[in-house]
């Protein structure tokens, strides 16, 4: 009936001790990072599950790695206790649900702190625990709308588009884990636990200022980093390029190679940034119609050799099992699966480590609960 310990545990936060009651990606992709780091993660879950086993994407597989899963009605005053004794010895606590849920369901901070006084306990939401927009639902998509993430656009000549990963929640993930480690830093000096109130839409937000500039001035017309010579192109195989011709020493050299093919490059309109911002749209279509005279393999090996940044776009397997990424070693292999581990390197080695995949639902309740009965959500 209490936290049972992981002596196999290894890692800069092993003897961490942190319980989960998030689900679907921005908690469980927090506690994720903190259980690459060797901290011990138990995840609680609903009777149902997270949702997130649901999805055909591999969402649930690749946040909830290296975990263990407690299955418990929170609406069950047994359960409930059993999650306490839990949150009881825990260092850090985190919780994903909307503002004031999980205090009406008995697990607030308050209700953990009475029971361990330096507890870090974090909250994740969609706009925070304050605020007019507290309350309002939302996903990646609304949270990067309403905190500007939608604004600025990736591509010359296009209006904003939404990005095919999920920038808002990985950002609220990302701020609200280093939080935590700050918070438990603090607590090293001090003794003292705190609560961490984490949005979403705040951390994209901060992911965005750099965009806007000071006083969140720079227009979108007026942002960095999108030029023509720094978007994405088809070669003539049909093959994606992106092309990052940013600073003068490379766009001379782009164009000294693409001019052979697109005369027009040559055109003294293009001589300086502000030309070639100013006549962008011709730019881009003249390095279209280059760049769809030769396959992207042989662009690619012409402008490796002249320190161009120009490179096929690959998928996530490809770019997973690169000769790059394996030297890096930031794949790793448990169970049968391959997964991308918290990828910074300490002394030569990736700090992440991947010990085994997601549990089973429910696969570790008997284990750190006791054998509760199965109405009350408990191990069948």
């Amino acid at each position: 009936m209490s936290w049972t310990p992981r002596p196999e545990l290894d890692g800069p936060l092993a003897g961490l001790r942190v319980l989960d009651f998030s689900a679907l990606l921005p908690g469980p992709f927090a506690t994720q990072i903190l259980a690459d780091l060797g901290a011990d993660v138990v995840k609680v879950e609903r009777p149902e599950g997270d949702e997130a086993r649901q999805f055909p994407s591999g969402l649930y597989a690749t946040a909830n790695r290296n975990k263990r899963s407690v299955v418990a009605n929170l609406k069950d005053a047994a359960d409930r206790a059993a999650c306490l004794r839990l949150a009881a010895e825990a260092d850090v606590v985190v919780e994903g649900f909307r503002p004031g849920v999980a205090a009406r369901l008995g697990i607030g901070y308050d209700d953990v702190r009475a029971l361990r006084a330096d507890v870090v306990y974090c909250s994740l939401s969609g706009f925070g625990q304050t605020g007019p927009y507290r309350d309002k639902p939302g996903h990646d998509l609304t949270f990067l709308a309403l905190s500007g993430g939608l604004s600025y656009a990736a591509h010359w000549g296009e209006r904003p588009r939404r990005s095919g990963v999920p920038v808002g929640d990985m950002a609220g993930a990302t701020y609200a884990t280093i939080a935590i480690l700050a918070a438990l830093r603090e607590r090293d000096r001090t003794g003292r636990g705190c609560y961490l109130d984490a949005a979403i839409a705040d951390a994209t937000m901060a992911f965005v200022s750099p965009r806007g500039g000071p006083s969140f001035a720079v227009a979108n017309e007026h942002r960095f980093g999108v030029y023509a010579t720094n978007d994405l192109y088809t070669a003539g195989d049909g093959e994606t390029l992106a092309v990052c011709a940013v600073e003068e020493k490379f766009w001379t050299r782009l164009r000294g190679v693409l001019a052979e093919f697109a005369p027009g490059l040559a055109d003294p309109r293009f001589d300086s940034e502000d030309g070639r911002r100013r006549h962008g749209d011709d730019l881009k279509a003249l390095i279209q119609s280059a760049l769809a005279q030769r396959g992207a393999d042989l662009w690619v090996a012409i402008f490796e050799e002249l320190d161009v940044a120009v490179e096929r776009v690959v998928t996530l397997a490809e770019a997973a099992r690169s000769p790059h990424a394996a030297a890096r070693g930031v794949v790793a292999e448990a169970d049968g699966e391959e997964q991308v581990v918290f990828p910074v390197l300490r002394d030569g080695k990736a700090m992440g480590r991947f010990r085994s995949a997601a549990p089973a639902l429910g696969a570790h309740t008997a284990e750190l609960l006791g054998e509760l009965p199965a109405a009350n959500g408990g191990a069948p």
